[in-house]
């Protein structure tokens, strides 16, 4: 799908998440469902794994840097295992100009779909840049978000025809023929990363959310 100038507008305006930040020292809230919950931990700083109700919420520390070391038990969280893999570089950088980088750092556990370079150089000439200019961050948070699922599902756990609903808000539909699988359309070429919030399966295909039905 080719983004453009109409189409960045025409998002920004049927977005369907809350976005909201005060500065710094505040935290930010984003929420991809029609119900906003709230990561509960208890006094070790860990999710409930048996709590399902989960959104991209977390309190910011003041930066965007990403931790290596900021590790909840003993595997990298998303952000970490991202940064670890040159190839997806280009997610990393969109990762941090759409502010999520603490997010997808924090305990809750997430699924992210993640695109290879090669995934975002298929879109049109001038995308990435247009996406990481600030007057996109909407646009681009939305896009961010198609990829990440407010729960944890492995390649085992997907079923052929499964539709999942990403923390943007819309459904993506699963295909699966034997150890082949698709999400959305995007090919999964690297599956079950494990990370110590979630798990990252690597994608050949950026997934783009769709319009409003009624634009």
């Amino acid at each position: 799908m080719k983004i453009t100038v109409q189409h960045s507008i025409l998002i920004a305006a049927t977005a369907v998440f809350s976005y909201g930040c005060a500065g710094s020292e505040t935290g930010t809230t984003i929420t991809g469902t029609a119900v906003e919950t709230q990561v509960t931990e208890d006094a070790s700083g860990s999710q409930d794994p048996m709590d399902p109700d989960t959104d991209m919420s977390a309190e910011r520390t003041g930066n965007n840097t990403v931790s290596a070391d900021n590790t909840i038990g003993r595997n990298m969280n998303i952000v970490a295992l991202v940064q670890q893999n040159p190839n997806l570089s280009t997610f990393l950088e969109l990762i941090r100009a759409s502010d999520l980088v603490t997010i997808l750092e924090s305990p809750a556990p997430y699924t992210v779909f993640a695109p290879t370079n090669e995934a975002f150089d298929a879109l049109p000439a001038g995308t990435i840049e247009s996406l990481k200019d600030p007057a996109s961050k909407m646009e681009l948070t939305r896009i961010i978000q198609a990829h990440v699922l407010p729960n944890r599902i492995s390649s085992a756990e997907m079923q052929d025809n499964m539709p999942m609903v990403t923390a943007q808000g819309d459904e993506v539909v699963v295909t699966k023929n034997g150890s082949a699988i698709t999400v959305g359309g995007a090919k999964v070429i690297t599956p079950d990363v494990q990370a110590s919030n979630g798990i990252v399966h690597v994608v050949d295909r950026v997934l783009i959310p769709p319009q409003n039905s009624n634009d």
